[in-house]
């Protein structure tokens, strides 16, 4: 790829990523509870053709891209850690494009649940719960994992960067500092925050980590597209 390509991949793409996690965080509410299974399931089924397009396109697509441009730029750092990180936030990605399935699984579960409760059948709706949180307790497990992964690897990345002289189309900002501050950030979120005051908390960290790659990506993107 050359290096307009490389500079717009992984720009657009991780673009793409946010602004679906945005809507898709609008469309399930943004004050819903991890474990509160019945609004997550109702929300879902309101939204059905919105979170699939969403997830699919928007987020699955994006996060595709962006990696194949974030792998692309390997080598400019030259370095171990650029490396590892590299392949940390590549697994990363392919876990959270995997858990996508768990969403849609969840959109379906959410029709058939909103349909039961509508014609009564408790039993059947009640089953449906039960599933349903299973599904969520994996999307959230997988999104963890993910998570960890993404974070880690982005602060081995700008450990790398921190040893280069190499500055982004937003030249204020120092792009190893920038990489570094940003793991620290995600890992903040997902091991301190999410045990010691709640998943929904880590969440918000970790959403402003997102903007924080999508910072770095947009900065070093535009200036590798311009050279």
């Amino acid at each position: 790829m050359d290096s307009k390509g490389t500079g717009l991949t992984l720009s657009i793409g991780v673009v793409a990523a946010f602004i679906g996690y945005i809507l898709w965080q609008i469309s399930i509410g943004f004050d819903t509870k991890v474990d509160d299974v019945s609004t997550i399931l109702t929300n879902s089924a309101a939204n059905a053709g919105l979170m699939e397009s969403i997830q699919v396109v928007l987020i699955g697509i994006g996060l595709a891209v962006h990696i194949a441009g974030l792998r692309s730029l390997e080598g400019k750092a030259k370095s171990t850690c650029e490396t590892l990180g590299t392949f940390c936030v590549t697994v990363g990605v392919v876990v959270f494009i995997v858990s996508l399935s768990l969403g849609t699984a969840l959109t379906a579960m959410g029709e058939k649940f909103v349909a039961a409760g509508a014609g009564g059948d408790a039993a059947t709706a009640g089953a449906i719960a039960v599933a349903g949180g299973y599904t969520q307790a994996a999307n959230v497990g997988s999104g963890i994992v993910g998570g960890l992964l993404c974070f880690t690897g982005w602060l081995l990345i700008g450990l790398a960067y921190r040893n280069i002289d190499f500055k982004g189309a937003i030249s204020f900002i120092p792009v190893g500092w920038l990489a570094v501050i940003t793991g620290i950030v995600g890992l903040t979120g997902i091991l301190i925050v999410n045990p010691a005051v709640s998943i929904e908390a880590g969440n918000q960290i970790t959403g402003i980590g997102f903007l924080l790659i999508t910072i770095w990506s947009v900065s070093v993107g535009l200036k590798v597209a311009k050279d």
